[in-house]
Order: C-alpha cells, then sequence, then structure tokens
C-alpha cells in the first residue's frame, strides 16, 4: 500500500495508507495513521493534491531545492501555482494531462515526496520553465 498525505482545499493535511487511490476515479479511501482500521473517502474534486511519500515523517529540516539543472532530464520542467498561492516545482509529462490533474516528480533527488498528483481545481498555473 501507498503511503499517502492528502492536501485538500480547504488547508487539511492527512495522512494514511491507500490501496485504490487512482486519478481515473472521482474518489479515493485513505486508512488514516491515527485510526488505520477505519477508512476515509476523499473526494479529488476536494483536494489540492495527493503526495505519495517515502516516510510519514520527512526530514523537518530538509528544504527542497529547485534546481533543475539537478532533476531528471526526461519530462518537462514545471512550476504549479496553486491557487493559494503556494508553489509545487517538478517534472511532469504534460501531455498526459487530464481535465481531473496530472502527476509531477519533484526536482529534489532527496525529496520525501515520490511523486504527487496535482489537482486540476486548485492549480492556479503552470508554468514550463524549458
Amino acid at each position: 500500500m501507498n503511503k499517502i498525505v492528502v492536501h485538500g482545499n480547504d488547508g487539511k493535511i492527512s495522512k494514511g495508507h491507500s490501496s485504490d487511490f487512482t486519478p481515473s476515479l472521482p474518489y479515493f479511501h485513505l486508512a488514516t495513521v491515527e485510526n488505520p482500521s477505519d477508512s476515509v473517502k476523499f473526494w479529488l474534486d476536494n483536494l489540492k493534491a495527493v503526495f505519495v511519500v517515502m516516510d510519514f515523517q520527512g526530514d523537518s529540516l530538509h528544504r527542497d531545492t529547485h534546481d533543475f539543472d539537478q532533476a531528471p532530464s526526461s519530462g518537462k520542467h514545471i512550476v504549479v501555482n496553486f491557487k493559494d498561492g503556494e508553489k509545487l516545482y517538478g517534472i511532469s509529462e504534460l501531455s498526459h494531462r487530464n481535465s481531473t490533474g496530472f502527476f509531477i516528480f519533484p526536482t529534489d533527488p532527496d525529496s520525501n515526496t515520490i511523486r504527487a498528483f496535482v489537482v486540476s481545481s486548485a492549480i492556479a498555473s503552470v508554468d514550463i520553465t524549458e
């Protein structure tokens, strides 16, 4: 099961495990860290992004680099500008973008994030830096 960190449009963050997350469905279930024996249904329309992570704790001292020179060369180097003002730097194949959203991979090789699915309705704009 994937370790998932869910960022809601309302600013709430939930952590847990999911075995049914897929962008092709309008919702998925999360067995939260706080209550692993029960699952919560999350609707993609209510989310900002879904992060697949290596570790729930992460490293509070680590600051992701936004250096595209260290990032893999395949894919487009992009900056996602969310409606709430946050920015997410990464690599994406925007050709696979659908109406729901798209996947982005971190520029930082030491990031705790493996990949993230950003929800289109939470995005203000996407800048391609190449």
